[in-house]
């Protein structure tokens, strides 16, 4: 039997092109509404917090919502999406297959919630469930995905970021929770080039199962940075140019996330708005040591006020010099 599409965005209430940001805050509002420790006893609640939840499990994963992505640009143009004729638990290599990691929910709360039935859709488990070292089975009507072995403990958690330690790189000393109740501290290194929604993994950092400590996964949150506006591995700054170089070309300086500041030359005759590129100054891309994007100067022209009459008056000569003519008089 073929399974039926899952349209994620509309669970959700989302748009498709929503940030990670919105989904959470999106997710966080029906989850607390459906929650069935809220709701005792409401199947139809129960199985609206298995929807949101699957659908978060999928939009909050950055490659898992890749994969779903391209299946979901098929569909709505097709009707259909590759792989459709499939059914659930026959083996079909779906785009966005892969070792199942609960990121939402954790597993030991989705077996206290709904026992040993799979919280998930024929369409999850079949496209996003199962992997190496699992097999399928039939429960109660549902897919599960049954591991072999026991499944190591992995951990997720929020880490808040500024720009010039993106710019940089950092480290972070964490605090996490042992299994008899105490913590342990962890330093952390943060790689250069992070961005909103990065995933930092930390092998054998997670929480210890029977097979073992699983993995910390650290996902990245942005903090705005007034004066840079960063586009991927691009950085725009605004730099304040006076109208006298600005005409006659001369030379600033540019501010860096790290606290440097470049020398920039300024081309006679450069106008409101222009981009002076700065090349190799930008957003290091991470995980290619050496590697950096652009860094743009976007020049404001800075106009002068409270002119002296003198000072004026030489204006109006240069002005007049140029073949100016008020409006006024045209």
């Amino acid at each position: 039997m073929a399974v039926d599409y899952k349209d994620y965005y509309k669970t959700l209430g989302v748009d498709r092109n929503a940030s990670q940001k919105d989904i959470q805050k999106a997710f966080r509002k029906l989850a607390r509404q459906y929650h069935p420790d809220i709701n005792p006893g409401d199947k139809a609640a129960e199985e609206k917090f298995k929807e949101i939840n699957e659908a978060n499990e999928v939009l909050s994963d950055q490659e898992k919502r890749k994969s779903y992505d391209e299946m979901d640009r098929y569909y709505q143009q097709y009707g259909s999406w590759p792989g459709a004729g499939y059914a659930a638990g026959t083996g079909a290599t779906g785009a966005g297959r892969g070792r199942t990691h609960y990121r939402t929910v954790s597993e030991e709360d989705l077996n206290d919630l709904f026992g040993g039935a799979s919280p998930f859709s024929d369409f999850f488990e079949t496209y996003f469930g199962a992997g190496p070292g699992t097999r399928r089975s039939r429960t109660a009507g549902h897919t599960r995905a049954e591991a072999r072995a026991p499944a190591r403990q992995d951990v997720e958690a929020e880490v808040t970021v500024t720009l010039p330690e993106a710019y940089k790189g950092a480290t972070r000393v964490l605090e996490l929770a042992t299994p008899d109740g105490g913590t342990r501290r962890l330093e952390v290194k943060i790689p250069p080039g992070v961005d909103e929604g990065s995933r930092i993994r930390i092998a054998g950092q997670g929480r210890e199962g029977p097979a073992g400590r699983g993995d910390l996964y650290l996902r990245v949150h942005m903090v705005p940075d007034p004066r840079f506006r960063r586009e991927g591995t691009t950085l725009h700054t605004r730099v304040d140019v006076p109208l006298t170089e600005a005409v006659l070309g001369g030379e600033v300086q540019v501010p860096t996330p790290d606290g440097r500041h470049l020398l920039l030359r300024v081309p006679p005759g450069t106008e409101e708005g222009t981009a002076l590129r700065l090349r190799g100054q930008g957003m290091p891309v991470m995980g290619e040591s050496g590697k950096r994007g652009d860094l743009y100067a976007d020049v404001h022209v800075v106009i002068p006020k409270d002119l002296t009459p003198e000072q004026r008056q030489l204006f109006e000569a240069f002005a007049h010099s140029l073949g100016y003519v008020p409006q006024a008089s045209r």
